[in-house]
């Protein structure tokens, strides 16, 4: 995917867990739920957009990454295919007036694993 703006890439993974799909993003160590795979990617997206949005709109990159645990960086790299999905960032911290720079867009890299992969 050619992107022309500046974008964030973050890898997603999802995996059914205790009857819900649950949602983790490896470098914000963030996770969502939800029904299905759509409905706890949707919820990670949010999280992931607020998370970064509340960041650069306070000068506060320092504390946006948190890597989740190796295993879990693992299962992921294990897990194919990782389609991307690009995802608009509209403010909602930044002051109208404000200089800072807020990324417009994010790539959520994302892998559903299967139950296969799940038990392995």
């Amino acid at each position: 995917m050619a992107i022309n703006e500046s974008a964030i890439i973050f890898n997603c993974l999802i995996k059914f867990e205790d009857g819900l799909f649950v949602a983790h993003c490896l470098e914000l160590d963030i996770v969502a739920t939800g029904a299905t795979p759509d409905l706890a990617r949707s919820e990670l997206n949010d999280l992931i957009i607020a998370q970064v949005d509340y960041a650069f709109s306070n000068d506060n990159l320092e504390h946006l990454y948190h890597p989740a645990p190796s295993q879990v960086w693992k299962e992921y790299f294990d897990c194919m295919p990782q389609p991307e999905q690009k995802i608009r960032v509209e403010s909602r911290f930044r002051n109208d007036h404000s200089e800072k720079f807020v990324p417009p867009w994010i790539i959520s890299k994302t892998c559903l694993m299967t139950a296969a992969e799940h038990n392995v």
